[in-house]
């Protein structure tokens, strides 16, 4: 068994067990350090990268932050979902290997974790600070505290526990400074100092009858002035850092080493992360409680031809009836140039518009022109086709004259003989065409069959390139000659 997967096992076990939420001196400790560094913290967005309890980032979004917790174990969620549902608090809750974080580029003001990349060797260290730089906005800040290699009373502890084997928290490298981490990480250390000494002494409990060595150890400690208890060795290692260079982080990672490149299926997943922020903080959200679940149920075998499109950064990518924009923005994530319109504005992020730099109209494409003046290299038009009230042959021209020669339109749209194999539509060429001032209806008015698609392609100057079906809907890759 791979020691990561060893290392989750043992954090699910824990995160198992009844979760006290009481606060703690250590919680204390770490919550003090934090709000020290970054100041006031209402309004600031703020991701914890290995949240484990999320008591920490349960304060701080009870002082009015835009909370995220990250983790892997889905106990350790569901323990931080309880606690903030209980006190009717905000928050949004990713389930994502901390080395590939399911969220958005340059985003939080804060990012940070406390406990956590002690378990990890330096090479892992390092991609996860990468990852916590990434998701940093450029003038924002990463905070890591690991328990630190030169505190006795918790070295002497750890080691204890370890031989009498009642260590209960996994394999743990103590961290004597992170900077040479930060600097591979493309993070400039700013500051790197201890705290929590008093903390520590809670593992002389691995040492039988240690008691009254912890007694003295408090009372010498506290005989200390200030300057000089700044002197003693802490259990927390804090390290604070910044993004060396905004310009180096680009939204787009196609730039990345091919070895480093998400997968179809991990861009997936990062784009519908992605959307996911924006949309946990409405109070009704449709994507979350249901579309999410069904969207790639209609179009996920197009993945692969869009992949092959998008291999020449910066293409300029049009999304007609974008919806929530999930194909969009994995197109964006590839570097692509992100376009969208809709005629209904509410599924619509608009600051996931503002974040990610894309472009979205209001458009009804039977009725207007399509907007500007962009010629495109691939235009998207997914689950729209069965919508169209009129004949869709004069929205299907319109889209030829706004892609370029070689330009490719993705379709999905539901397959008559699938849904409605009995139902008798209009022929194609007995379809009314759209007149100034029609009336429109929000509803799925016609299926289409095989044989359908092929003469929809030839009368509006396309190619068929690729014809499927996939869960009872088509699938088709048009060209333009």
């Amino acid at each position: 068994m791979l020691k990561s997967e060893q290392q989750k096992q043992i954090w699910d076990r824990l995160w198992s067990h009844e979760v006290s939420y009481d606060w703690d001196s250590l919680s204390q400790t770490i919550y003090e350090k934090i709000v020290q560094i970054t100041g006031e913290v209402q309004g600031k967005e703020i991701v914890e990268a290995g949240s484990g309890t999320g008591k920490i980032s349960l304060r701080l979004a009870a002082e009015r932050a835009k909370v995220t917790l990250v983790d892997y174990s889905q106990n350790a969620l569901e323990n931080s979902r309880s606690a903030f549902h209980q006190t009717n608090l905000p928050a949004t809750f990713i389930l994502s290997d901390i080395q590939n974080m399911l969220l958005p580029d340059q985003h939080f003001d804060l990012t940070w974790n406390a406990g956590v990349l002690e378990h990890f060797e330096e090479d892992e260290r390092v991609v996860i600070l990468k990852e916590m730089r990434r998701v940093t906005k450029p003038d924002g800040i990463v905070v890591v505290l690991t328990p630190y290699a030169l505190c006795l009373p918790y070295r002497a502890g750890k080691e204890a526990g370890e031989e009498l084997e009642t260590w209960m928290y996994g394999t743990e490298y103590p961290i004597t400074s992170l900077q040479d981490e930060f600097e591979r990480s493309g993070l400039t250390l700013i500051e790197e100092h201890s705290i929590g000494f008093l903390n520590s002494l809670d593992f002389l409990d691995f040492i039988e009858n240690s008691a009254s060595v912890k007694q003295w150890l408090t009372a010498w400690y506290h005989s200390l002035d200030e300057q000089e208890q700044r002197q003693v060795p802490g259990y927390l290692l804090v390290s604070v850092g910044q993004p060396k260079d905004a310009s180096s982080l680009s939204i787009a990672r196609s730039n990345l080493p091919k070895d480093q490149e998400l997968s179809s299926e991990e861009r997936l997943k990062r784009a519908q992360a992605i959307i996911s922020t924006y949309h946990d903080r409405r109070e009704h959200s449709h994507y979350l409680s249901a579309y999410r679940a069904e969207e790639t149920t209609y179009w996920l075998p197009l993945l692969p031809i869009l992949d092959s499109l998008l291999t020449v950064k910066g293409s300029k990518v049009l999304d007609i009836g974008s919806a929530y924009g999930t194909l969009l923005m994995y197109s964006v994530l590839t570097g692509a140039r992100g376009f969208g319109l809709d005629m209904m504005p509410d599924y619509w992020s608009r600051e996931l518009e503002a974040d990610y730099g894309l472009s979205f109209s209001l458009c009804n494409v039977e009725a207007d022109p399509l907007p500007g003046h962009d010629i495109y290299d691939i235009i998207l038009f997914t689950e729209v086709l069965e919508h169209m009230n009129y004949n869709p042959i004069p929205v299907l021209r319109k889209i030829n004259e706004r892609l370029m020669p070689g330009g490719s339109l993705l379709i999905s749209t539901p397959w008559k003989r699938h849904f409605a194999p009995d139902h008798a539509y209009p022929r194609l060429e007995e379809m009314p065409y759209y007149k100034p001032g029609d009336t429109f209806i929000d509803a799925e008015i016609r299926y289409y069959s095989i044989d359908e698609m092929y003469v929809l392609a030839h009368s509006s100057d396309f190619q068929v390139r690729w014809l499927d079906v996939y869960n009872g809907h088509l699938l088709s890759w048009f060209i333009k000659p």
